[in-house]
């Protein structure tokens, strides 16, 4: 083992050591082995109050020991109390009076039991608190709200370190967030999506002490299904708090030159929010929106991530700019799920200047004894803008929903490369080359409009009728224009009179019309006076698509050193394809309750859907004139069934069924055949049927929802057949020239499974959280290589385990490892096999020794193997100090050093089918640079906070 893994390995047994070490620390101590029962009941009627809230605190410093809700049974039962000390317990519940009682669990016992406490109802008449608390959790109907002002935090403290307090909210490495093991679809700020509707973007810069309450609650999303349901958020802040601002301000400058800057302000009131971001850099911090800015621009990211940092595994040197700007209003100050109107949207734009430089080997089989080797190399160069404009407009009223949102997209890409590729037979000598030297210019624009409303019906009015109704249009209208100048030069070396030579001149313009239809018309069941409980619905699906293309290509005439018109390649076409699917879907629902125990839902749906394609296509070549219909049967059908037992676990599985149809395209049919390449010719087989894929899925998931140590898995298998299959046909002469076109050969088979498994142990502060994704992909892929039929017999797999530990609010550390192996064995045409891995270690880091000073550090091994070669190994070393100043926090001084050991290196390892390709590209590689941070925040007026 080379020291980079014994590094990784020593320091892994160091945390494992340390979190033993706590962990042991936490269980041993004798004097925190007590146990605290009890039940809580109403004092007239007797009966047990379920989910009263229940908190214990010392009796000298009042600091809060533990809280929970009380069961079903109205039973409470702290475990892991001290013993020996003055103890208070605070009960209460909504509407009735807190009661409080001081206790002391004495060492031979280790054991109190409270018995049964009696609530008394409050009444008008009793206008004094019994017990001044704020109590740390507590169930509003069916919402469970946590009170932000019962956890005492740092004052700097944001939204995420509180929720890193709560019982059965875990926030995972990658930023995702469980409640009792189901996962947070959206969190909200006062009821709708605070700025760019990021979960990081709330959790991590709102304030704690501007923070009323969390809320958790279910939202249905289809009241004819038990099953469609999401977990949400929502972040209630206090009085007056419900304004102000908060960003980033930040620039940097390190060696070779190296800058970075980023720029993030935002501002928001009850009903108007509004932010603007910007980057510029040459360390390959590429943002693809401005919510990526947003997210990696909070005030505060807890944890060991390296999101948005210095991509050094990125292709070539880029230079990218970007900036944009974030808009909300909501015309109802207070919206919740049944009554919300709502304004947003959105421009970005990036600019990217790159330069790649590529060194490739590509072995290619062509027969059981002959095989081919291609080496290239190449550099390119671009500049490429692109605009983003977004607006959406959302209003629902009860059961009503209407949208309307439109896209506007605009891009403009200046390319220059030069490409010299060598091919050498199975015997290593050489026998042709190629050059080329490629510019282009295109511009394109792109426009969708989309608009949708769906009409629910008043499930709690017993109406016969049908009452649900959804309609979604859409209209998508792109043009794209692109000038290029391509010179290509083949040379034969094995017989001179095969060489060529191209200067092409290509003006093309293309223009795209989409248009999508979708309407659902039920539930028609009612009108059968609910016959067997089936729920029935219409529905048809339109797509209607015209796409035209205006091509002029010119070839040098070396005589006349002119260009003249290409009749063949220079051609006018228009096709047209309709795709309609009516359908008629049948579902019902089998529910089995029993309240606070258990609940189990069947559900099964049906849709009965036939295809019916069309495509049309004209051109100013005749060959190109075709008109082609299919009509196909294509079923769907799933099966699920839901196992939820109350406070302990649920239980997913899902069983479906999909038929899809792959048509022939004109590309696939009857191309315009350009040769200008020599070593890729693409031909047509106007023969061709469309291809069918049968597949079949089944998962199942797994949430416990146990409130510590939250375990989750998911697990999905999928198989299937295409037949038919839309396959590769290739024929490669002894010069590296082949020839594609596809054919309808043999039956695709294919076997997918992924999964990923999720375990998190809380012990005090400190939690330890495991993550492991594997996925293993199988197919037999059919193809014709020379004539001769071959199978491609592939194997993927890929597996991910990730370990994050943090030690209370001061040390994160992150553990990513990846391993990926790939082999494609090849009968019939050849019996070549090729192999090839990725494996992949990653470890960060970052310790707060104090509430200003910090360190971070993150080391990536990478480990690459291929048939025929020699292993390539690189690491990558970074790290960065960190020092904040002001009394909130808000400067910060980063110092970082990139690629320490001056290794890194792009590595391409790819395989497919009967070729593998490996080489390398440029890459960002050592630097340090010096970075100043500025956080303006502020929420509520200053110096008038109401804590």
């Amino acid at each position: 083992m080379n020291w980079p893994g014994k590094l990784i390995l020593l320091t892994l047994l160091l945390v494992f050591t340390y979190s033993i070490a706590c962990y042991s620390q936490v269980k041993k101590d004798s004097t925190w082995v007590g146990k605290v029962t009890g039940i809580t009941r109403d004092s007239v009627h007797d009966y047990v109050l379920k989910s009263a809230s229940i908190a214990i605190y010392k009796v000298k410093d009042s600091a809060l020991i533990s809280y929970q809700l009380s069961n079903n049974f109205g039973e409470f039962n702290f475990n892991e109390m001290p013993i020996g000390v003055s103890l208070k317990i605070i009960i209460s519940y909504t509407g009735y009076k807190s009661v409080q009682r001081k206790f002391t669990i004495l060492p031979d016992s280790k054991v109190i039991n409270l018995k049964e406490i009696n609530l008394e109802r409050s009444t008008n008449e009793l206008q004094e608190v019994v017990v001044r608390y704020v109590p740390p959790v507590r169930m509003n109907g069916d919402t469970l709200e946590f009170n932000a002002d019962a956890f005492n935090l740092d004052k700097n403290a944001v939204g995420e370190d509180l929720l890193r307090r709560l019982p059965g909210v875990t926030v995972w490495g990658d930023g995702t967030i469980t409640v009792n093991g189901k996962q947070v679809s959206q969190v909200l700020v006062d009821g709708k999506p605070f700025l760019s509707g990021d979960i990081k973007v709330a959790t991590q810069n709102i304030p704690k002490t501007a923070i009323d309450k969390i809320q958790v609650y279910q939202q249905i999303k289809n009241p004819r299904n038990p099953l469609d349901s999401i977990t949400q958020i929502n972040i209630k802040l206090k009085n007056g708090k419900n304004y102000g601002y908060f960003g980033k301000l930040s620039a940097g400058y390190g060696t070779d030159k190296h800058y970075e800057t980023d720029v993030n302000i935002n501002f928001f009131n009850k009903q108007t929010q509004l932010g603007l971001v910007g980057t510029s850099n040459n360390v390959n911090k590429v943002a693809n929106d401005a919510n990526t800015l947003m997210r990696n621009s909070t005030y505060k990211g807890v944890g060991a991530s390296i999101e948005y940092q210095p991509d050094f595994r990125m292709p070539g040197t880029n230079r990218p700019n970007s900036g944009g700007v974030m808009y909300q209003h909501d015309f109802i100050p207070s919206p919740d799920y049944s009554n919300s109107n709502r304004l947003a949207g959105n421009y970005f734009i990036r600019n990217n200047i790159s330069t790649v430089v590529n060194n490739s080997q590509v072995i290619s089989t062509i027969s059981k004894d002959s095989a081919q080797t291609q080496l290239s190399n190449s550099i390119a160069t671009s500049n490429s803008t692109g605009q983003v404009l977004n607006a959406r407009y959302d209003r629902r009223k009860n059961n009503l929903t209407v949208n309307a949102s439109s896209n506007f997209t605009a891009g403009r890409i200046n390319s220059e490369s030069n490409n010299q590729s060598s091919t050498y037979g199975t015997t290593g000598v050489l026998q042709s080359t190629n050059n080329t030297i490629n510019e282009t210019t295109s511009d394109s624009k792109n426009m969708l409009f989309q608009f949708g409303l769906s009409k629910q019906k008043n499930y709690a009015k017993m109406n016969l009728l049908p009452g649900d109704l959804d309609v979604n249009y859409s209209l998508n209208v792109g043009n794209n224009r692109s000038d290029q100048v391509n010179i290509t030069s083949f040379t034969s070396i094995v017989d001179p009179s095969k060489s060529k030579k191209f200067d092409r001149l290509y003006n093309k313009d293309r223009n795209d019309i989409n248009q999508h239809l979708f309407l659902s018309f039920g539930n028609l069941s009612g009108l059968l006076k609910g016959f067997l409980g089936l729920s029935i619905s219409l529905q048809n699906s339109l797509d209607v698509n015209r796409h035209s293309e205006d091509n002029l290509v010119k070839n040098r005439d070396t005589v006349k050193n002119t260009y003249q018109t290409d009749h063949y390649l220079s051609y006018a076409s228009n096709l047209t394809t309709i795709n309609e699917l009516p359908t008629l879907a049948v579902s019902r629902v089998f529910t089995r309750t029993l309240t606070n125990r258990y609940e189990k839902v069947l559900f099964w749906g049906f849709d009965a859907q036939v295809q019916f394609y069309h495509q049309q296509n004209s051109s100013d070549h005749l060959f190109q004139r075709f008109t082609r219909s299919y009509q196909k049967f294509v079923p769907n059908a799933s099966v699920t069934y839901l196992n939820s037992h109350y406070g302990s676990y649920e239980d997913n599985y899902d069983i479906s069924f999909s038929t899809e149809n792959r048509y022939p395209t004109v590309d696939q049919l009857y191309p315009i055949v350009d040769s200008s390449n020599q070593y890729y010719i693409l031909q047509g087989n106007f023969r061709l049927k469309e291809a069918t894929d049968r597949k079949l899925s089944f998962k199942v998931k797994h949430i416990s929802k146990k409130t510590k140590n939250t375990f989750n898995y998911n697990f999905d298998i999928t198989a299937g057949v295409i037949t038919n299959n839309l396959s590769d046909s290739s024929i490669t002469d002894n010069l590296g020239r082949s020839a594609h076109y596809t054919v309808n050969v043999g039956n695709n088979r294919y076997l997918n499974i992924s999964a990923t498994i999720n375990k998190a142990f809380k012990f005090g502060r400190n939690q330890l959280q495991l993550q492991f994704s594997p996925t293993l992909s199988l197919g037999r892929v059919p193809n014709y290589i020379n004539n001769t039929i071959n199978f491609s017999n592939n194997f993927f797999n890929s597996n991910s385990l990730s370990l994050n530990y943090t030690l209370s609010d001061w040390w994160a550390i992150n553990l990513q490892e990846s391993l990926s192996l790939y082999r494609s064995k090849q009968n019939g045409a050849t019996d070549n096999e090729f192999k090839n891995s990725i494996h992949s270690t990653s470890l960060s880091s970052s310790i707060n020794f104090t509430r200003r000073l910090g360190i971070g550090s993150n080391i990536a091994y990478n480990y690459a193997t291929s048939t025929g070669s020699a292993p390539a190994t690189f690491t990558i070393w970074n790290a960065n100090a960190t020092y904040r100043l002001l009394p909130g926090n808000n400067l910060e001084l980063k110092m970082a050093a990139l690629d320490l050991l001056h290794q890194n290196a792009s590595i391409i390892n790819i395989g497919s089918n009967n070729t593998l390709t490996r080489g390398t590209t440029n890459v960002l590689q050592q630097y340090f640079m010096l970075t100043v941070s500025y956080f303006p925040r502020q929420f509520g007026k200053r110096g008038k906070s109401k804590e």
